[in-house]
């Protein structure tokens, strides 16, 4: 977690600026832009239509909001994408919403993919794989990946995935 890796690169350790830990130091920053309780980062890419859309359309405007990191070719994506689905199906009528950021290139692949697997909510992307906006502003260096913010666009938790997504939604929404 963000907390032990700090903790873990305390300055007052002898080790917390040698050459090995740079890469640690690059993780702990990384985690840092997606602590709980900081405010979401606006970006904008299009959606499936061509349609640039911004996050501050959706986020922090009264809803709990997850950002779902993803991509057609991912395994681990398409596993859990079950999950993400009836989550959404479960509390989508209560206020939850997800907004699909892609690291796909190939915009058929990234619709087939969203029409095949049921992903009935707003996905957006700019089609640059690893090289997407998405990546850069969140430090997402790996996917299946996901942050909740909630009402005001403040971040709740990060990586919600299996039983812990219901089990956070169902602590949101009480059922």
């Amino acid at each position: 977690t963000y907390d032990e890796l700090k903790s873990a690169l305390n300055e007052s350790h002898p080790y917390a600026h040698h050459a090995l830990a740079d890469e640690a130091w690059k993780v702990l920053k990384q985690k840092e832009i997606r602590k709980p309780g900081k405010t979401f980062i606006d970006l904008e890419e299009a959606d499936t239509t061509g349609v640039n859309h911004k996050l501050s359309e959706y986020i922090g405007k009264g809803n709990y909001i997850m950002i779902d990191f993803w991509a057609s070719w991912c395994g681990p994506c398409r596993a859990e994408m079950p999950n993400v689905v009836a989550n959404y199906k479960k509390y989508h009528s209560k206020g939850f919403e997800i907004i699909g950021l892609s690291f796909d290139q190939k915009a058929p692949a990234w619709k087939a993919a969203i029409k095949r697997l049921g992903m009935e909510w707003i996905q957006l992307s700019d089609l640059k794989g690893w090289d997407t906006i998405a990546s850069s502003t969140y430090g997402i260096k790996s996917i299946p990946s996901s942050i909740l913010f909630d009402p005001q666009g403040k971040i709740v938790a990060t990586d919600l995935r299996g039983e812990d997504l219901g089990n956070k939604l169902k602590e949101i929404y009480g059922f």
